[in-house]
């Protein structure tokens, strides 16, 4: 696992803004409104996220299904994926 790609998906993922994350949900061509980015932001900022911790990223998605619905957790899933080819 490459660490500096690492701490850089990291601060990515921990600096986030709803703003940013709607960029790159239409980037990859995944619909998700504003309402939904916003509730997403709020879960993620709620800890320091590793994305090499895998029981956390499990742990935000569950949360992702059940507090803000399934086709969200699955949004964001798709999204950690395309990133995890740096890790």
């Amino acid at each position: 696992m490459n660490v500096i790609m690492q701490q850089l998906v990291n601060n990515k993922v921990n600096s986030l803004t709803t703003k940013e994350l709607l960029d790159l949900a239409s980037q990859y061509n995944i619909p998700l409104t504003y309402q939904q980015a916003e509730k997403v932001i709020t879960i993620i900022r709620s800890e320091q996220i590793d994305v090499a911790n895998q029981a956390q990223v499990h742990r935000i998605i569950q949360r992702l299904q059940t507090e803000v619905d399934p086709h969200v957790s699955s949004v964001i899933q798709q999204l950690l994926s395309q990133f995890s080819q740096y890790l």
